[in-house]
């Protein structure tokens, strides 16, 4: 008797499964192509990083100008109300790396920071030991003198990253913040 108990839920587990999976196909074609992210790691943390904007990804595709706009002006936002996905460092020196999807490296990709480039363009899907300092570095245009901030933001753009007019399929933005600061 309990054998035929055994069979009857195991026959229960697998309608349950079918059922799930049954449901669960259709739900996730429904949801379109999913949308690559950056990955950040500091020592054996990491942090996921989503485009900046919903305009700031076209599945894949160059975005256009009208899009290219829109995520400036997202961006542009984020900058300004200081509300940036954050990656805690502990120090100023502290190294960081970067590591984007698959998809992303198959189209290229660069990162800079507001003192210009800190990954050159590459197909790679990794960057690493990236020094903080560029990032959380600015310099005054009135006297030149050079400042070490608490943070800074890193902006990471899918492309090729040839020329000022070359496409651009996606651009992620985050902030590196020394921590306790």
């Amino acid at each position: 008797m309990s054998i035929n108990r055994a069979v009857v839920a195991l026959g229960a587990v697998a309608v349950v499964g079918v059922a799930t999976l049954g449901f669960s196909i259709p739900f996730a074609v429904h949801q379109g192509k999913p949308v690559p992210n950056v990955a950040v790691t500091v020592g054996s943390t990491w942090t996921q990083i989503a485009p900046a904007d919903k305009t700031c990804y076209n599945g894949g595709k160059a975005l256009t100008t009208v899009q290219k706009t829109r995520c400036s002006a997202a961006v542009q936002k984020l900058l300004s109300s200081g509300k940036l996905r954050t990656v805690t460092i502990p120090s100023s020196n502290s190294n960081f790396a970067v590591n984007v999807d698959q998809i992303v490296a198959d189209k290229g990709w660069y990162a800079g920071g507001e003192n210009g480039s800190l990954v050159a363009p590459t197909k790679n899907a990794y960057a690493g030991n990236l020094p903080a300092t560029p990032v959380l570095s600015s310099t005054s245009q009135s006297t030149g003198g050079t400042t070490l901030n608490s943070s800074g933001p890193v902006l990471v753009l899918m492309g090729d990253g040839s020329s000022a007019s070359a496409p651009v399929y996606g651009e992620w933005l985050f902030q590196l913040k020394v921590k306790g600061s």
